[in-house]
């Protein structure tokens, strides 16, 4: 609820500030209007004034009109991105509400991800709807996405790559750091919010952009001079047309001419630059918002670029561009800030898209922990043994709903799972399993305290066939367990969640294969938590195995606790449920 109230604040207080800018644009709009129109009005004036006073009155007036214009201009255009930005803002604050009442649609599910052969990934529910990816996700970037994919996905195999304690401990401070950092973490959710910024497409396209060939004058200091020269010399006919010196035509023929030159000029260079540039427009503005927020430095590669973008956007206002390249060359000074980016600044652009994919997933797992205060950090250990070790652990899935478990798993042991249908049993395995996977990724876990050590995870919990390809259901656990196997075989201790081994076949098989299995299984440099209905399989002799149960209770109707506790499930509930409903029919 207080997570609710304090986004529902933020979003009331955007929308004022929304309100209030567009009063203002409304303003600027009125200014530009007035002060073109005073344009046309002093120039059409200079060319009937006779009076030497009179005309370089009127001059004045339209210099003045010229530089109003221009500045309202650039303060509307401004005030636009203002407005836009904070319509991103309130979206952001929208979707949290959304988030908060248990709807993620607004957020990306990562379907793309899902791969039912993956060790975990497709039994945990990492991907696709209502995943732990989609309701972790505030990614902004592809890139970024990717890398939060990968990185879910990185516990199939043994890491030997860890890092310490030290360094463990100092991401953590890092993310706490960003969390509380409120400003920061809206500011860049609202760059991603309408779509993700393309970082592969961007860093393609500047690559190529890079490598764009323009003749060499284009940055000579002489060709600026004269450049210099010409429009000095432009306005100083301006000036002598006024004070009566030289015909009004004088400057109006130049103007034109000087308009039409630039323009010719700079069209082939800017429309291959356009090509790159120009069709990532908004992609590169909000790329370069996104370096802005947590540059430590000038980042003046992105600076120009930003200038560059908005040169090139500029081009696209016809009246704009006849004023900008008459008065200001600006085709040709464009031209100019292109080949310094190209020279001075294309290399460091992968190093900053990299920065930005991995600050993208930081911001992710900050907010991953703000919208979860009750969460905790998990305490990492260092050796090659499985330990797992929980309090009150619940699933992150079902919130306030959750009930909380205590469970201790201990190296090469065993755990045999023994409950009713809908007794919790396939919800507790998610649950341990999804915890683990946070917990090695050193992203907060839901749990009061955790210690895991740090060891490969493979799950076989929702086996499909493949009828296209004929195989069958046991088939596919078969080839299921095969892959199990190897992957245990190939890596020096796994952590496996099995939910109901083999249970496409009858249930003496399925009863003497589980236990085959198993005793293959001991041998191995495994740990593993294994839930079923056959309470047969709770007869396992041996140290290693040890039972735990979700019990229920029957009566006038079925009561689950969705705790477990050690021992073996004594009350079943499908005979039970079964007669309800014969009775009610």
């Amino acid at each position: 609820m207080e997570l609710q109230k304090f986004y529902q604040a933020k979003e009331k207080r955007i929308i004022a500030q929304i309100k209030q800018k567009r009063g203002i644009a409304r303003g600027f709009v009125a200014g530009e209007i007035i002060s073109f129109l005073t344009i046309i009005a002093a120039v059409t004036m200079i060319t009937v004034t006779i009076s030497d006073v009179g005309r370089l009155a009127e001059v004045l007036i339209a210099v003045s009109s010229l530089i109003a214009y221009i500045v309202i201009r650039q303060k509307d255009s401004k005030n636009d991105e203002v407005i836009s930005h904070l319509e991103d803002l309130s979206k952001v604050y929208q979707n949290e509400l959304q988030g908060l009442a248990e709807d993620f649609s607004c957020f990306d599910e990562g379907q793309r991800y899902v791969n039912p052969h993956h060790a975990y990934s497709y039994d945990l529910d990492i991907f696709g709807l209502e995943s732990l990816f989609q309701r972790m996700s505030r990614l902004v970037t592809t890139g970024g996405s990717d890398a939060m994919a990968n990185l879910l996905c990185s516990l199939e195999k043994d890491n030997n790559n860890l890092p310490d304690s030290t360094t463990i401990n100092k991401g953590h401070t890092e993310i706490e750091s960003l969390a509380n950092n409120e400003k920061l973490r809206d500011e860049w959710l609202a760059f991603g919010v309408r779509e993700k910024i393309d970082t592969e497409a961007i860093r393609k396209t500047l690559f190529d952009t890079r490598d764009i060939k323009l003749p060499s004058w284009w940055g000579s200091q002489t060709v600026l001079i004269l450049a210099l020269a010409e429009l000095g010399a432009f306005f100083i006919s301006i000036l002598l047309a006024a004070m009566n010196k030289v015909s009004g035509m004088l400057p109006l023929w130049w103007g034109t001419a000087q308009f039409f030159v630039v323009y010719l000029l700079c069209q082939n260079p800017l429309r291959s630059i356009g090509k790159g540039v120009g069709s990532l427009k908004g992609q590169l503005k909000r790329f370069v918002g996104v370096v802005k927020l947590i540059s430590d430095e000038k980042a003046e590669v992105f600076i120009r670029m930003e200038r560059l973008i908005d040169g090139l956007d500029k081009r696209s206002n016809i009246l704009g561009l006849l004023t900008m390249d008459t008065f200001a060359l600006s085709d040709f000074f464009l031209v100019r800030k292109f080949i310094r980016w190209q020279t001075e600044d294309a290399d460091k652009v992968n190093d900053w898209i990299d920065r930005i994919i991995a600050m993208d997933q930081q911001i992710t797992i900050a907010t991953f922990l703000f919208n979860h205060p009750d969460t905790c950090w998990a305490e990492l250990t260092d050796d090659n043994n499985v330990t797992l070790e929980a309090h009150e652990l619940y699933h992150p899935f079902l919130g306030q709903k959750a009930v909380r478990n205590d469970f201790c798993v201990a190296n090469r042991n065993f755990y045999i799972i023994t409950g009713a249908n809908m007794a919790g049993k396939s919800t507790f395995l998610r649950a341990v399993g999804v915890n683990y996977i946070l917990a090695r990724l050193n992203m907060p876990v839901f749990a009061t305290s955790m210690r895991a050590s740090r060891v490969s995870l493979f799950s076989s919990m929702r086996t499909t066939d493949d009828l296209a390809h004929g195989i069958s259901y046991f088939n596919a656990e078969l080839l299921r367990l095969k892959q199990l196997i190897i992957s245990c075989k190939q890596n020096n201790h796994t952590l496996i969640i099995l939910d109901e081994i083999l249970k496409g076949t009858n249930s003496i098989d399925k009863l003497n294969g589980s236990r085959l299995f198993l005793e293959y299984i001991s041998d191995l440099p495994v740990t593993g938590i294994v839930a079923t209905h056959d309470l047969e399989l709770s007869k396992l002799t041996g140290v290693q195995y040890h039972n735990y149960c979700f019990e229920i209770e029957l009566g006038s109707d079925v009561t689950y606790s969705y705790k477990i506790t050690p021992g073996v499930a004594e009350n079943q509930n499908a005979t039970f449920l079964l007669q309800k409903i014969l009775q009610e029919n």
